[in-house]
């Protein structure tokens, strides 16, 4: 077969990523503090926009200095992350979460609820996760002080099947019970002490080492209301809203200058109307996808934790014709606020429970809220086992396996059934 050269004509469509785009989606997916930041910088370049009066501080600090502590700790992370040799949805997923650590950077969100709300499985969760426990200091995104120490540990060469028997007993530890621990392990007491103190000197909290808690406002920008009917009402809280202006008779001055003051003029006001549209945009997203949340979670409202329902990103998406990546940038750092308080968007979603009759949906969120109140109700004389409380909840309706129920109770930091008898032994004596 002869080789030839020749031509062909293909129409494709395709998104072309344009600067105003580009703008587009970068507002959006600020927080308020940030819009803030992101609209005097803007407005220190641009010389036809004008910030409020009432945008000023009385304390001397501006939104730039409120924001840059949050920013500092997440980039810190995500500057490592940008240097690993890592696939290119791996390393957009540890960027991820490196912003779900909390401040003692801790991965609290169970994996499989990441998994859901990320739109992925567990096994790419946990291949990112990785890559960010091995991010400085180390110890950093450990889902409990267990695993944070063991990562020290692991990286000092010090990690062995003794340590990591003790490391289960955690309690034992910090109870200092020496006694216990030689039983468990079969070394010497004084070989527990060792250890003790080596286990003393790693740091529980490696999230403080990327510097001090960040003086951050959350500004609520949605505000929930009882209405009429039992409808929620919801709403842009308007002073929440960063505003700008767009100076035209400052515009129209600087035109009369001559060509090169016109052009200069023209596209500094078709970037300050472009700013605004964009902001108008975000602030019409927001609306659009949290009133779409209430509508999903109306029952949350009223009963708090325990009647959320199960919801994910797509469905959002589905519901509000908004693509998946725009209502996972719209429900990071945003927040609403309600009778009850004020809470990100990304909190009313939870990955879902199947109930036994196959039909009935129970959310993640609500069964952790469940199993909190049951062995809050606890006395000395019933102490609750994972088994009995597997047992109480599949007679409600929800199938749930024992080592699930574990999991939940150990990502509320509640501790085992024994030792949980052992406190309340302890008060009622």
């Amino acid at each position: 077969m002869g080789i030839s050269q020749r031509i062909d004509l293909r129409q494709q469509q395709r998104l072309a990523m344009t600067p105003r785009l580009q703008q587009a989606i970068y507002v959006l997916q600020l927080s308020g503090p940030e819009l803030e930041a992101y609209i005097e910088a803007e407005a220190e370049k641009n010389p036809f926009l004008e910030l409020p009066a009432s945008r000023s501080r009385n304390d001397g600090y501006t939104a730039l200095d409120m924001v840059a502590g949050d920013i500092s700790t997440i980039d810190n992370l995500q500057g490592q992350i940008g240097m690993m040799n890592l696939p290119k949805f791996t390393a957009s997923l540890a960027m991820a979460l490196a912003g779900e650590l909390d401040e003692s950077g801790y991965l609290r969100t169970p994996i499989f609820e990441l998994a859901d709300r990320l739109g992925t499985n567990t096994t790419e969760i946990e291949a990112a996760m990785l890559a960010v426990q091995s991010c400085e200091p180390v110890g950093i995104g450990a889902r409990n002080v267990a695993e944070c120490l063991e990562l020290q540990l692991k990286s000092n060469n010090r990690f062995d099947p003794v340590i990591a028997q003790v490391l289960q007993k955690l309690d034992l530890v910090a109870d200092g019970n020496i006694a216990s621990l030689a039983k468990l392990t079969g070394e010497s007491e004084n070989s527990i002490v060792e250890i003790i103190s080596e286990i003393r000197a790693l740091n529980p909290r490696p999230g403080a080492e990327l510097g001090p808690d960040p003086v951050v406002d959350i500004i609520p920008e949605i505000e929930v209301k009882p209405g009429e009917l039992g409808i929620w009402d919801v709403e842009l809280i308007g002073d929440a809203l960063p505003s700008v202006l767009v100076n035209q008779t400052y515009a129209a001055e600087v035109s009369t200058g001559g060509s090169a003051a016109r052009e200069f003029a023209q596209q500094n006001l078709e970037a300050a109307n472009w700013l605004i549209r964009a902001m108008d945009q975000r602030a019409q997203t927001i609306l659009k996808v949290a009133s779409a949340i209430v509508a999903h979670q109306f029952a949350w409202f009223e009963q708090g934790d325990i009647a959320m329902r199960p919801l994910t990103l797509s469905m959002i998406a589905d519901e509000t014709s908004v693509h998946e990546s725009t209502v996972s940038r719209v429900t990071a750092g945003k927040y609403l606020i309600c009778r009850t308080g004020t809470y990100e968007l990304k909190h009313f979603f939870s990955a879902q429970i199947q109930g036994i009759d196959k039909e009935s949906e129970f959310s993640a969120l609500g069964t952790r809220a469940r199993i909190k109140a049951l062995i809050a109700q606890e006395s000395h004389q019933n102490v609750l086992s994972d088994d009995e409380v597997v047992k109480i909840l599949r007679e409600s309706g929800v199938d749930i396996a024992r080592r699930t129920v574990a999991k939940y109770r150990e990502s509320m930091g509640i501790p085992s059934s024994v030792v949980r008898r052992k406190k309340l032994a302890v008060h009622r004596g």
